[in-house]
C-alpha cells in the first residue's frame, strides 16, 4: 500500500489545515476547550467529500440530542450522584440500543447522543451553575469542527464519491459474472479457492453500497440520478447469490450423477457462455433466452417421448431455468440505466426502498445493557474513589462500549485502541514536555504539531493503519488539552491518561465478561431467525394468506440474513448444520413452496392432488428445527414427497399442464434431499 499516494497527501493537508482552522476560530471565540474542536476535524474529515459533510451532520445532531438531554436531567438529578449515573448510563445504553437498530450511518446520530451526554454530564458534574456554558460550548466547539472540516473538503480539491459508488456497483456484478462463468467451465469437483473469496465479496456488496448511498447523498442535485441509479440496480443484485448458488448445487449433481449434457443442451451453454463475455451484453440477451427456452421445450419433448428419465430432465431444466434468472438479473441490472435516463431530472428522488434489514433484538439487548453497566461501574469508581479526573473514566466506558457494539468479538478492536490510547498518551507527554512551551504563539504551535498531524493524516488516509492512526489523532488533543495560554498541565495529562486507560479496561472487561461472542453464535442466530421467517411463510402460504408481494418480502428478509451468515462461517463455521447452515437453501425451500402450493392450487385441484399433508410434514419439520437447527429432514417428509412426486409424474405423461408444479415440487425435495436420487415406487410403504 502507497502511502504518498496523490489522495492521502491531499487529505493530510486538508484535514491539518482545517484542525488549525478550526483551533483558531475556537481561541478567538474564546471557547471553554478548544482542543475539542480540533479533536472533531479529525473524527469528521473522511477522504472522500460526501462523507465528510455527512458524518459532520449526523455529529452536529447527535451533539444536539445528547446536550439537549443533559440539560433536562441536569437541574433534577445533579444534587443525588448515584441518580445522575444511573440516568446518563441508561441514555447511553437507549441511544446505542436506536443506533443498533440502523445499520446505516445514519445510527451515529443515536450513538454519539448517548455518548456526547456522558462527555458533557461528567466533566462538569462537580460545577452545576456551569452546566449550561459547558453543554452550549460543547455544541459551539463541534460546530466550529464541523464548519472549518465541511468547508474545507467541500471546497478546496473537492474528492467525489460517484466514482466508489459505480465501481462498487459495477465490481459486484463483476465478481457474480466471474463465478458463473468459472462454474460452467471448471469441473464442480475442483473446489476453487477463489470462488468461496468471491462469494464473500459479494455477501459484503449490499452494505458496502448501502452505506455510500447514504454518504453520496450529500453531494447534492449532481449525485441524485446516480442514486436512483445504483438504488434500483442495487435491487437486482441482491438476487445474484442464490442465483449462483443454485447453479452450482444443480452442476454438482448433474456430476455426481455422471448425467452428460445432450448436443443441444452443450451449445446453449456455449451460447451463454458466449453472451456473458460479450463486452456488449446489454440489451442482446433476447437470442439467447430464446435458445434456453427452445432447449427447455425440448427436454420437456424428450422427457414426454420417453427418451429422457424425469430427473435428468428436470435436472437439466432447473439449471436452465437458474441461467435464465442470471440473464433476467443481468438486463435489468443493464436496462436500469436506460429507464433512469427517461426519468425528469427535475423529479426528486423517491425515498430508496433497500432490503429489509435483519435486526437480532438479544444481541442489540446485549450490547445495550453492556454499555450501560460499563459506565455505571466507571460512574461508581468515579464517585467512590472521590477522585477528580476520574469522570474520564466512565466517559470512556461509555464511548468504547458503543463505538464496538456492532461487532461480534469487540475485544481484540479494543485492544487496539488501548494501544493506540498508549501511543498517544506517551506522544503527547513528550510535547508537553519539550516542545509546546517552546511555542508562545499560535504561529509557532502550528509548527510544532503541523509535522506530526501531517504524518497522522497519511497514517489515516491507509485504510490498514486507518483505525490505529485515527485513535492517536484524536487522542493526542485532549491531552494536550491546547489551552489558550499554549502551557500544557503534566500533571492533568497524567491523570486524564490514567482514568483514559481505567476507562478502556472496565469497557474491555465489560464486553469480555458479557458481550463478547463468537462469530458462529451470531450466524447461527440469524439462521434460527431466518428458519423462524421460512416458518411464518410457509403457514402463510398453506392458509392460502400468501401473495407474490409476500414472495418478495420473504426473499429480501431473507437474502439480508444471508449475508450476515456468510461473511460468519468463513472465519467460524457452523459444522453439521442441516440444509447447509448458510440460509440459501431456505429460501429456495420457501419460494418453491409458494411456487408449487400458491401458483398451483386449480390445477392441483383438478387433478385430486392433495399436497395439504406435505405442507403440514414441511411446517412440522421446520417448527423442529427452531428447537435444533442441527436435525436433519424426517424420513416422513422424504416418504410423502416421493409419494406425491410418483403420483403427479404419472399424471404429467398424460397432462403437460402439470409439469410446471411438478418442476417446483422436485425442487421443494432437492432443496430437503440433495443427495436422494428419483424415487422407486415398489420402495414406498402404502398409506393405511
Amino acid at each position: 500500500m502507497k502511502w504518498l499516494t496523490k489522495n492521502a497527501v491531499l487529505f493530510s493537508v486538508k484535514t491539518c489545515v482545517a484542525a488549525f482552522l478550526a483551533l483558531y476560530i475556537a481561541l478567538k471565540l474564546n471557547l471553554d476547550k478548544p482542543a475539542w474542536s480540533m479533536v472533531s476535524v479529525y473524527v469528521i474529515s473522511q477522504l472522500y467529500s460526501a462523507s465528510t459533510l455527512s458524518k459532520a451532520v449526523y455529529r452536529f445532531f447527535g451533539t444536539v440530542l445528547g446536550g439537549i438531554f443533559i440539560f433536562m436531567i441536569y437541574p433534577v438529578t445533579v444534587t443525588h450522584p448515584l441518580l445522575f449515573s444511573l440516568c446518563v448510563s441508561l441514555w447511553v445504553a437507549f441511544c446505542l440500543y436506536l443506533s443498533l437498530h440502523d445499520r446505516t450511518p445514519k445510527g451515529y446520530v443515536f450513538m454519539l447522543a448517548g455518548y456526547s451526554a456522558a462527555i458533557m454530564g461528567f466533566a462538569d458534574v462537580t460545577t452545576p451553575l456551569a452546566i449550561s456554558y459547558t453543554v452550549i460550548s460543547r455544541v459551539e466547539e463541534i460546530t466550529v469542527a464541523i464548519v472549518c472540516s465541511s468547508l474545507i473538503h467541500m471546497l478546496v480539491f473537492p474528492v467525489r464519491m460517484r466514482n466508489l459508488l459505480e465501481n462498487s456497483v459495477s465490481n459486484w456484478y463483476e465478481s457474480a459474472k466471474q463465478l458463473c462463468s468459472e462454474l460452467l467451465t471448471v469441473t464442480p469437483k475442483e473446489l476453487s479457492p477463489e470462488r468461496q473469496h468471491i462469494l464473500l465479496q459479494m455477501a459484503g456488496y449490499p452494505t458496502s453500497v448501502e452505506a455510500l448511498i447514504t454518504h453520496c447523498v450529500f453531494e447534492g442535485d449532481s449525485a441524485r440520478k446516480l442514486i436512483r441509479l445504483v438504488s434500483a440496480q442495487y435491487q437486482h443484485l441482491s438476487y445474484l447469490i442464490p442465483t449462483l448458488t443454485a447453479i452450482e448445487k444443480r452442476l454438482s449433481l448433474l456430476a455426481e450423477q455422471g448425467i452428460a449434457f445432450p448436443d443441444f443442451v452443450a451449445e446453449t451453454f456455449s451460447q451463454f457462455l458466449l453472451w456473458l463475455n460479450s463486452p456488449e451484453q446489454s440489451g442482446n440477451a433476447l437470442p439467447i433466452q430464446q435458445q434456453i427456452r427452445a432447449t427447455q421445450e425440448m427436454i420437456k419433448n424428450r422427457y414426454t417421448n420417453g427418451e429422457m428419465n424425469a430427473e435428468e430432465g428436470l435436472l437439466l431444466i432447473g439449471l436452465l431455468e437458474r441461467l435464465q434468472n442470471f440473464i433476467y438479473i443481468a438486463e435489468s441490472y443493464f436496462g436500469v440505466k436506460e429507464r433512469v435516463s427517461l426519468l425528469s431530472q427535475e423529479k426528486k428522488p423517491g425515498k430508496i426502498k433497500l432490503l429489509k434489514k435483519h435486526s437480532d433484538e438479544g444481541l442489540i439487548l446485549l450490547s445495550s445493557f453492556t454499555a450501560f453497566f460499563a459506565t455505571m461501574i466507571g460512574c461508581l469508581l468515579w464517585i467512590g474513589s472521590g477522585w477528580h479526573d476520574g469522570s474520564t473514566a466512565p466517559m470512556m466506558a461509555a464511548v468504547i462500549c458503543s463505538f464496538f457494539a456492532s461487532l461480534d468479538s469487540p475485544i481484540a478492536s479494543i485492544k487496539v485502541f488501548l494501544k493506540g490510547v498508549v501511543i498517544a498518551i506517551a506522544i503527547s507527554i513528550i510535547y508537553a514536555a519539550v516542545f509546546i512551551p517552546m511555542s508562545v504563539t499560535f504561529e509557532a504551535l502550528i509548527i510544532c504539531l503541523a509535522p506530526g498531524l501531517l504524518a497522522l493524516g497519511l497514517v489515516i488516509a491507509n485504510p490498514s493503519t486507518n483505525f490505529i492512526g485515527l485513535i492517536i489523532a484524536t487522542q493526542i488533543p485532549g491531552f494536550l488539552g491546547m489551552s489558550h495560554d499554549f502551557q500544557p498541565n503534566l500533571q492533568a495529562i497524567v491523570n486524564a491518561a490514567i482514568a483514559t486507560i481505567i476507562g478502556i479496561v472496565i469497557a474491555l472487561l465489560t464486553t469480555a465478561l458479557i458481550r463478547n461472542k463468537r462469530p458462529s453464535w451470531t450466524a447461527k442466530r440469524a439462521l434460527r431467525k431466518g428458519i423462524k421467517e421460512l416458518l411464518r411463510f410457509t403457514h402463510e402460504i398453506k392458509i392460502n394468506a400468501s401473495s407474490l408481494l409476500a414472495r418478495q418480502q420473504y426473499v429480501a428478509g431473507q437474502l439480508d440474513r444471508v449475508n450476515i451468515i456468510l461473511a460468519r462461517n468463513k472465519v467460524d463455521p457452523l459444522e453439521g448444520v442441516a440444509l447447509g447452515g448458510n440460509l440459501i437453501t431456505e429460501i429456495w425451500l420457501g419460494v418453491n413452496c409458494y411456487d408449487f402450493y400458491a401458483r398451483h392450487q386449480q390445477v392441483l385441484k383438478e387433478h385430486a392432488l392433495d399436497s395439504d399433508a406435505l405442507m403440514n410434514e414441511i411446517n412440522q419439520y421446520i417448527k423442529r428445527r427452531l428447537k435444533n437447527i442441527y436435525i436433519p429432514p424426517p424420513a416422513s417428509l422424504l416418504q410423502e414427497l416421493n409419494r406425491l412426486l410418483l403420483k403427479m409424474e404419472a399424471l404429467c405423461q398424460a397432462d403437460n399442464a402439470l409439469f410446471s408444479p411438478l418442476f417446483y415440487l422436485f425442487n421443494i425435495r432437492l432443496s430437503l434431499y440433495p443427495t436422494e436420487r428419483w424415487p422407486e415406487s415398489e420402495k414406498l410403504i402404502p398409506t393405511i
